[in-house]
C-alpha cells in the first residue's frame, strides 16, 4: 500500500533525467571448451603413415614394415647349355687299307663304321641326364674327297624326336670325283637327348656308317670324308640331372631402406626386436642351399654392421619328381635368436648391401629344371614398436603474425587456455614455444616453466601398460602479454621426446592405446559502451 501511494503521489518534474549517464561497462567471464576427443595409437599411427609402412600384429602391437625382391630368376633367361657344341668324324686312309676295301670289286658297297663319344660341355658343377630341346639346331657339313659315290648314315640312340624315334640321317655322295660336299640342319624342338656318366662327365655317343661304292679308283694320300657338326642356339623344355645351384642363382646389390631415409627420427631408436623374413618361391626341382653372404649395413653418416648369421646357408625348399611343374614356398627368419640382425638395425641403415648364391644340396642329387620355373626371394623388414629412445629434441620455427587489426586489449582483459590429458602412450612429451620478433630476439615464452607438457604412462617389465598419466596445462595471457603478441614474427618451439622409464627400457605401442584430451578456454572481457 506505502509503495502504491509513492507513486500516485510523485510528478515527473521531480525526475531530472538528462542527468543520468550514457556509459556502462561490464565485466563478463566465458568458459568454453574447445576440443575435447580421443586418439588411439592406431588413430594417430593411420593419419600420418603415408608411406603405407605400418601394420600391426593380431595382439595390436603396432610395426613398421618394408618389403623388396631381393633375387628374382626366369629359367629361360639363363644360358645353361654350350652353344657351338662341335663334333668332327673323319674317315680317311684308313679305308685304303682295310682288307675290305683291297679285296672287294667294281661296283661292291663297303661299310666302314664308327661311333664316338662326346662330352656334353657345361659350366660349373651341373652334369646333365637328359634334356628335352625347346630350340636350337644341329648344323652338320660333310665334304668327301674320295673318288667314289656312296651313303652316310649318321645315326644315335641318345637323340631322339618327339615321338621317342632314334634320329638318323642319310646322305648320298652322289659325286664321285672327290668333289662332294653338302650341308643340313637340323631343328631340334622337341628333340630328346640322354647321356651317360663317364667318370666326372656326362656323354653320349654318334655311330657312322659310311657305305662306300667301289668305282675302281684308287684311295690316294689325302683322300677322305669329313663330318662336321654344330649344335647351335640351344634351349630346352626340361632338364634332369644333378644341376649346379649357382649357374642359376647368383646375385648381388644394394638394397635401399626408405624407412630410415623418410623418417630420419627413427635413427634415435633402439629397436629390442627388429626381423627380417625371407621368403622364397622355388619351382626349380632343385632343393639346394642358399648362402646369404656379404650383408652390410651402412647408415647415412657412414657407420656400418655386418650380419652374422647362427646358422648358415639356409636349406630351400623344392618340388619333388612327383610335382613336376609346382612350386614349393620356403621362409627364413632371422632376428634376434638367429642373428646380430638388433645390432645392424640399430645403426638406422640407409642401405645393405648382399650377394646371394644357391649351393648344391649333397642330400638332393636328382634336380630338374623346366623352361617355366622360377625361383625368387622376398625380403620384409620388420620393426615392432617394442623400442626405446633416450631424451630427444625437435625444434622449428615457424612464422606468426596476427594480421593489420590484431588484438583489442581495450575489450579482452585475459586469456587462459587449459590442456587436460590422460595418456595411456609410454612417451613423454616436453614442450616449450618461444615467441620472437623481427629479428629472433625472444619476447616470452608460452609456458610459463620448462615443465612436462604430456607425461608417459607408466609400464610394466615387459613394457606393457599399467596405468595412464593425468595431467593438466594452463596458458595464461593477461592484458601485457596479449599486447605484445603485436611484435611476435616467429614462433620457436622445442620439444623433447622420451620413452617411459627414462628411456632405459623397451616399450611397446599397442594400437589401442590412447590419447585423451581437452582443451578450453577461459576469456574475461570489459565493454564499455563508450568505447564500442
Amino acid at each position: 500500500m506505502a509503495g502504491g501511494l509513492l507513486l500516485t503521489s510523485c510528478h515527473k518534474e521531480y525526475f531530472q533525467l538528462d542527468r543520468l549517464s550514457d556509459e556502462m561497462e561490464i565485466s563478463p567471464d566465458v568458459v568454453a571448451p574447445l576440443v575435447h576427443g580421443s586418439m588411439s595409437m592406431g588413430d594417430i599411427v593411420a593419419r600420418f603413415d603415408s608411406t603405407g609402412y605400418v601394420g600391426e600384429f593380431d595382439d595390436g602391437l603396432i610395426y613398421l614394415t618394408y618389403a623388396d625382391t631381393l633375387v628374382d630368376v626366369m629359367v629361360d633367361t639363363v644360358d645353361l647349355l654350350i652353344d657351338e657344341f662341335y663334333q668332327e668324324v673323319y674317315f680317311d686312309l684308313e679305308i685304303g687299307d682295310n682288307p675290305i676295301y683291297i679285296s672287294s670289286n667294281i661296283g661292291d658297297t663297303l661299310h666302314f663304321r664308327k661311333s664316338k663319344f662326346y662330352g656334353f660341355s657345361v659350366d660349373g658343377d651341373t652334369r646333365i641326364d637328359s634334356i628335352i630341346f625347346k630350340e636350337g639346331e644341329v648344323m652338320t657339313e660333310i665334304q668327301s674327297t674320295f673318288l667314289h659315290g656312296g651313303i652316310l648314315t649318321i645315326s644315335s640312340d641318345y637323340l631322339r624326336n618327339e615321338n621317342r624315334n632314334s634320329y638318323s640321317n642319310t646322305i648320298t655322295i652322289s659325286e664321285s670325283d672327290g668333289s662332294f660336299s653338302w650341308t643340313d640342319h637340323l631343328d631340334l624342338d622337341g628333340y630328346y637327348l640322354a647321356t651317360d656318366k663317364s667318370g666326372d662327365s656326362v656323354v653320349f655317343r654318334m655311330d657312322y656308317d659310311l657305305a662306300l661304292i667301289n668305282s675302281g679308283s684308287p684311295i690316294n694320300p689325302g683322300d677322305h670324308c669329313e663330318i662336321n657338326s654344330n649344335f647351335l642356339d640351344l634351349g630346352f623344355y626340361s632338364i634332369y640331372g644333378v644341376i649346379d645351384p649357382g649357374q642359376i642363382v647368383s646375385e648381388s646389390g644394394v638394397l635401399d631402406i626408405p624407412i630410415y631415409a623418410d623418417v630420419p627420427e627413427l635413427s634415435h631408436l633402439k629397436l629390442a626386436d627388429p626381423r627380417i623374413n625371407i621368403f622364397t618361391e622355388n619351382s626349380l626341382g632343385l632343393p639346394f642351399e642358399l648362402e646369404l653372404d656379404s650383408v652390410i649395413a651402412t647408415a647415412v653418416d657412414g657407420t656400418t654392421a655386418t650380419l652374422v648369421l647362427n646358422e648358415h646357408p639356409f636349406k630351400i625348399p623344392a618340388p619333388d619328381i612327383a610335382h613336376v611343374g609346382e612350386t614349393a614356398y620356403g621362409e627364413i627368419n632371422i632376428n634376434n635368436q638367429t642373428s646380430n640382425f638388433q645390432e645392424l638395425l640399430n645403426i638406422a641403415p640407409s642401405t645393405l648391401s648382399y650377394r646371394v648364391e644357391g649351393g648344391l644340396d649333397q642330400e638332393y642329387l636328382d634336380h630338374f629344371i623346366l623352361d617355366t620355373s622360377r625361383f625368387m626371394v622376398e625380403a620384409e623388414f620388420m620393426l615392432p614398436l617394442d623400442l626405446s629412445f633416450s631424451e630427444y629434441a625437435l625444434m622449428d620455427t615457424l612464422e606468426f603474425e596476427l594480421g593489420e587489426e590484431g588484438i583489442d586489449t581495450a575489450i579482452i582483459k585475459d586469456v587462459v587456455i587449459s590442456v587436460s590429458t590422460i595418456n595411456e602412450l609410454p612417451m613423454e612429451l616436453g614442450l616449450q614455444v618461444y615467441m620472437l620478433d623481427e629479428s629472433f630476439v625472444v619476447l616470452d615464452s608460452v609456458f610459463d616453466d620448462d615443465a612436462v607438457f604430456l607425461p608417459s604412462s607408466e609400464v610394466d617389465s615387459e613394457g606393457k601398460l599399467l596405468s595412464a598419466s593425468e595431467n593438466n596445462n594452463s596458458i595464461n595471457f593477461h592484458t601485457e602479454r596479449l599486447g605484445s603478441l603485436e611484435e611476435v614474427r616467429f614462433l620457436k618451439i622445442e620439444a623433447t621426446l622420451l620413452t617411459s622409464g627414462s628411456g632405459n627400457q623397451f616399450v611397446k605401442f599397442y594400437s589401442d592405446y590412447s590419447l585423451d584430451f581437452e582443451i578450453s578456454v577461459y576469456a574475461n572481457f570489459r565493454i564499455n559502451t563508450r568505447e564500442l
